[in-house]
């Protein structure tokens, strides 16, 4: 019974004895059969010349490594042809030639390691008394022959990161099955091109706007139709947004203004939004800066000075590259500055307080108790649980004595919102917006006309690709023309030179959402290596990994 659990019906042995040593199961088993086949010649052969022993380890047993001790026979080759005089048999069912571990154990290592990698897989097994080496591992998943590419009907295209913002490849998704098809090895229309012409048959190609993509698949499958990803469409549009807002600093210190109700019978509230900025009252005497604040203000004044030097050069006809070269900055910021009317704002960083979370009560009392130490706080609430650094609460600490100041004086300090949270507040559903946000927006929309064209504009565009409404693009594209905004202006331009993408993404349902998660597994895989993502390898555990076959 235990010889029919344990063995292949295809092989005969028997066991011998049962034993331990040093916490692993020795079985010694011995091969029953009387008769031999020559992998040479195939012959037959019934004469038994001597017996040799083999040491393969085998799957675990109740949490115990085993190791078998063969003893396997050698039989004489009767062909006088055959160049063999001696063969040993075989015991492919079990154990493949030369190998030191079982079929069965070498696929579950090999499992693990498609799951895991070389050095975390290593350290499971070991666990589970399948010892093994990491290079072992990596070896294993090589062992898996290149899997068969199957021309899909649907594909889809994106790229992921070797190195972020140096290089990159390419991966294709089979939207229909849900299963990667392919990696390549760089992102570039001709590696593209090629592979679609390797793969005649595709009838529906979804990407993202990369000209890369534009132009392999016109060049590759130039009869596929091709499907504009929804995703990066509004991604596009925020970013356009973006890069209006930027150029709007009343717009972004108006969405965050604080202004406080004056003493009288809050005649403030006649005001127009766009002049109550000049209603807040400054202290007479301002606090004294953080050493934090004051790099801070060093920054901020450097980088005024880089925006009104750049602008200078501009005007004076000195190309982008040759300013960036002068002032030491990327180009793309001299192309932010050129854009723009007003040096681009940045909002702070804010304090983690979510890590103050399960502590906040506690600590707002003790400050209200007269506690303002903030490292007497802190050493009270490490004894509670906290885990974070003394800084993180000193930093909270801080905003607490400037409010309490603030407040003592009468006034309240205006601050800004940063491009990017405005740009959120432009195409975001109005359901999905909480009350502070519908009064920065309004607030946004009454300090700018342009802007808050804009955001009807945005509006119109983020329904129309939720509802899939494609005869509302050509009008919306007229209305973005006349309306005379530069940026929304180049952001249908570009729309229209990929209008047939657009208007498929608009129409069909296919879009790249699978193909964001698939890139998402492989940037999991390729960190989980350790440094030995070589593409062979990455390639062999996204693509021909069994698990997914």
């Amino acid at each position: 019974m235990l010889t029919n659990i344990l063995w292949p019906d295809e092989s005969q042995f028997s066991i011998d004895k049962i034993e331990m040593e040093n916490e692993t199961i020795i079985m010694s088993v011995t091969a029953t059969n009387e008769k031999g086949i020559c992998p040479y010649c195939q012959e037959v052969s019934e004469s038994t010349h001597s017996y040799y022993q083999r040491h393969p380890a085998d799957v675990p047993l109740a949490g115990y490594a085993v190791r078998l001790d063969v003893t396997v026979p050698r039989f004489f080759c009767d062909n006088e042809c055959c160049e063999a005089t001696t063969f040993a048999e075989r015991m492919s069912p079990l154990i493949e030639p030369y190998s030191h571990r079982t079929r069965r154990l070498a696929s579950q290592q090999q499992m693990v390691a498609f799951v895991l990698g070389g050095e975390a897989g290593s350290s499971l097994l070991s666990i589970m008394g399948m010892t093994v080496s990491p290079d072992t591992l990596i070896r294993l998943i090589r062992k898996v022959p290149e899997p068969k590419v199957t021309t899909p009907r649907v594909v889809s295209v994106d790229e992921w990161a070797k190195r972020k913002g140096q290089s990159y490849g390419t991966i294709l998704v089979d939207l229909e099955t849900h299963k990667p098809v392919d990696l390549l090895p760089d992102k570039s229309a001709e590696s593209f091109a090629k592979w679609l012409k390797e793969h005649p048959g595709i009838e529906i190609i979804s990407r993202d706007r990369c000209i890369e993509y534009i132009n392999g698949a016109n060049e590759g499958a130039p009869y596929a139709i091709q499907v504009a990803d929804r995703w990066h469409l509004l991604k596009n549009l925020r970013d356009t947004l973006k890069k209006l807002m930027e150029g709007k600093r009343a717009c972004l210190v108006a969405a965050k203004a604080i202004v406080d109700k004056l003493e009288t019978n809050g005649s403030n509230q006649d005001v127009p939004i766009e002049n109550r900025a000049d209603s807040v009252r400054l202290p007479e005497t301002s606090p004294k800066l953080t050493k934090a604040e004051e790099e801070s203000l060093l920054r901020r004044q450097r980088r005024q000075e880089r925006f009104e030097e750049a602008k200078k050069l501009h005007e004076l006809g000195v190309s982008k590259s040759e300013i960036a070269r002068r002032l030491n900055i990327n180009w793309r910021t001299v192309s932010k500055y050129i854009r723009v009317d007003e040096c681009p704002i940045y909002a702070g960083q804010r304090i983690g307080a979510r890590n103050f979370a399960p502590f906040m009560d506690y600590m707002e009392r003790r400050w209200e108790e007269g506690c303002h130490n903030a490292t007497k706080i802190w050493h009270e609430i490490r004894k509670l649980g906290y885990e974070g650094a003394r800084r993180t609460l000193g930093e909270w600490a801080t905003k607490k004595r400037k409010s309490a100041s603030s407040s003592s004086t009468g006034t309240k300090k205006v601050i800004s919102l940063s491009a990017s949270s405005a740009a959120w507040l432009l195409v975001k559903p109005e359901d999905k917006l909480t009350e502070d946000d519908k009064q920065a927006l309004e607030r946004m929309k009454e300090a700018d006309e342009k802007v808050a064209q804009a955001y009807t504009l945005g509006q119109r565009f983020t329904g129309m690709v939720r509802e899939r409404q494609s005869e509302a693009l050509l009008p919306w594209l007229e209305d973005v023309g006349e309306s005379g905004i530069s940026t929304l202006v180049s952001f249908a331009k570009g729309i229209k030179q990929d209008l047939a993408a657009v208007m498929n993404a608009l129409s069909l349902p296919w879009s790249n959402g699978q193909t964001e998660g698939q890139v998402n597994r492989l940037k999991l895989i390729k960190r989980q290596m350790y440094g030995r993502a070589n593409f062979d390898l990455l390639k062999k555990r996204v693509v021909a990994n069994p698990l997914i076959c």
